[in-house]
């Protein structure tokens, strides 16, 4: 006969954890919350960094290919008229 799978040991029934769980794990709390912290710095730096930098670059300089026929440009045009 078996017994109790790992499952029902280490939860309690609604989903909750066993006291002896709780205290297993928090020693490691401060370390997770910590490293939450610095992996959402990072990804937020990244994130800012590369809006940063796209945002500078002018691509104005760039043609733009037609690449369909009979497609009437009006970025020209708009130039043309500015000037």
């Amino acid at each position: 006969m078996t017994g109790p799978t790992r499952e029902k040991l280490y939860s309690y029934p609604k989903g909750g954890f066993t006291p002896a769980l709780q205290r297993t794990r928090k020693p490691f709390q401060v370390r997770n919350i910590a490293t939450l912290a610095g992996l959402i710095t990072f990804v937020a730096g990244v994130y800012s960094y590369a809006l940063f930098a796209v945002k500078q670059d002018d691509f104005s300089d760039v043609p733009m290919p037609n690449t369909f026929p009979g497609v009437h440009d009006v970025t020209k045009e708009m130039k043309k008229n500015n000037e």
